[in-house]
């Protein structure tokens, strides 16, 4: 399309202000999302970092877990009387 006056044509300019626009709110985007990642990324490395600690200082395999001092005594339980079963009826 040609401009039949001299008037600069704002609609091109407006349309570049729009691109840029949403260029400048996408890198925004890419920024949040990627700052968020980093921050997972360093959590999870700080738990391996964790887990390495341990497994390079704790002795391997692991030890059985010690039993209490004191146990908790079981109560003796009653005995039962041996229990009469049913007679089998008769089919007929």
């Amino acid at each position: 399309m040609t401009a039949t006056n001299d008037a600069p044509d704002t609609t091109a300019e407006e349309r570049w202000q729009h691109i840029e626009g949403q260029l400048a709110a996408i890198e925004r985007r890419i920024r949040e999302h990627s700052s968020a990642a980093l921050a997972t990324l360093d959590t999870c490395l700080a738990r391996l970092d964790s887990l390495r600690h341990d497994l390079a200082h704790r002795p391997w395999p692991p030890q059985a877990i010690p039993t209490p001092a004191d146990p908790p005594t079981i109560p003796p339980q009653p005995t039962r009387a041996p229990s009469e079963r049913p007679a089998a009826h008769a089919q007929g």
